[in-house]
């Protein structure tokens, strides 16, 4: 490996709100920090970058513009593509229009492309021609779940596709998030754009469980259609009685401040995926909402329940009743670290 390993991180989302995203690049850079020092990284992003730059110094932050990303991918030794559902486009092309964009970048520039830490949701996205050329045209790819990597090689024995585990398991290996609070629920509701009718189901669920605190944790801190604020915002009068709506983000602040505000409750009941990641650390009794297949592939992960969005109330009360405390996940951050390895030591030859 060459001394100084030069890593552009491609994906752009950093610095968009969602503290999951946050997780998940510190752990990354934990693992860095250990297996290769000496890296440098760039990245490009359309969001404020002084936050970022406070947050993540290790990584020298740009604007989101042609020429920087040119001359950042040129500079570069290999293009990384970090955590996230990548190759979905069921709501939007928008994300496969950007690696497109810097797969074009990279052809010119000589430059191999990697995936680490990502998720591939469904078949179909896949069967996509576009992402069908990345995967294949990519030198290696490390899942955030088995169920990924199956994905990926049923598409084409060809694509150099392995297993690994979500990498925010790496910082919350380091950083636990508080303890869980005696009789506390709380609940993160995402559903992605759309509304969320059963919502009066799962809360009459809740009731029956009769905690003595309700949290409404938004993981997003931007007030974005079918997230956390704007589902709370959208519940009638009588169902937001007695829940407290705390959002832990500190814009810049570090990650290990943020953790410390985190409401952690002795149930979460969540559509978030790095919600359910952070309770396993803290030790919850966990009921994933599956809104995806990356959710229900945690709820495999983790051992814990997993309803459906519209389930019953029966339902959602059997769930919360049968949740057992999770203990913390330590194989899965060894299977993250492991992916970590392997990509240093593949980029690096």
């Amino acid at each position: 490996m060459t001394a100084t390993l030069r890593i552009h991180l491609g994906h752009h989302f950093y610095g968009a709100g969602n503290l999951g995203d946050d997780f998940m690049l510190a752990g990354f850079l934990g693992a860095m920090r250990t297996l290769a020092p000496d890296a440098t990284l760039t990245c490009c992003v359309p969001f404020p970058l002084e936050p970022l730059r406070r947050r993540f110094p290790s990584v020298t932050w740009h604007p989101y513009e042609e020429a920087l990303r040119t001359r950042c991918i040129a500079e570069s030794d290999v293009w990384l593509g970090l955590g996230g559902s990548p190759f979905q486009s069921a709501q939007s092309r928008w994300f496969i229009d950007h690696l497109n964009a810097d797969a074009a970048l990279c052809r010119t520039a000589r430059k191999r492309m990697f995936f680490l830490g990502v998720g591939a949701q469904t078949e179909a996205e896949l069967l996509v021609p576009d992402v069908r050329t990345l995967c294949g045209e990519a030198s290696g790819i490390w899942t955030r779940d088995f169920a990924s990597a199956q994905r990926l090689s049923a598409l084409d024995p060809g694509i150099r596709a392995t297993p690994g585990s979500d990498l925010a398991h790496l910082f919350f290996r380091e950083h636990r998030p508080p303890p869980p609070a005696p009789r506390r629920l709380t609940f993160v509701a995402n559903f992605d754009y759309a509304s969320w009718d059963a919502a009066p189901a799962f809360l009459q669920a809740v009731a029956c469980l009769a905690p003595s605190e309700r949290v409404w944790l938004a993981q997003e801190s931007r007030d974005l259609p079918g997230a956390e604020r704007a589902i709370f915002s959208s519940l009638a009068t009588p169902l937001r009685a007695g829940w407290a709506l705390i959002s832990p983000e500190l814009p810049g602040a570090p990650l290990a401040d943020v953790l410390a505000r985190w409401p952690t409750g002795e149930w979460l009941l969540t559509s978030r995926f790095h919600a359910a990641i952070a309770a396993a650390w803290a030790g919850s009794r966990i009921v994933v909402i599956a809104t995806n297949e990356k959710l229900r592939a945690i709820g495999r992960e983790l051992g814990c329940p997993v309803v459906p969005p519209d389930a019953d109330t029966t339902t959602v009360s059997h769930a919360l009743a049968s949740a057992l405390p999770v203990r913390p996940p330590l194989t899965s951050a060894e299977r993250a670290y492991a992916a970590c390895r392997e990509f240093v030591s593949a980029a690096g030859t």
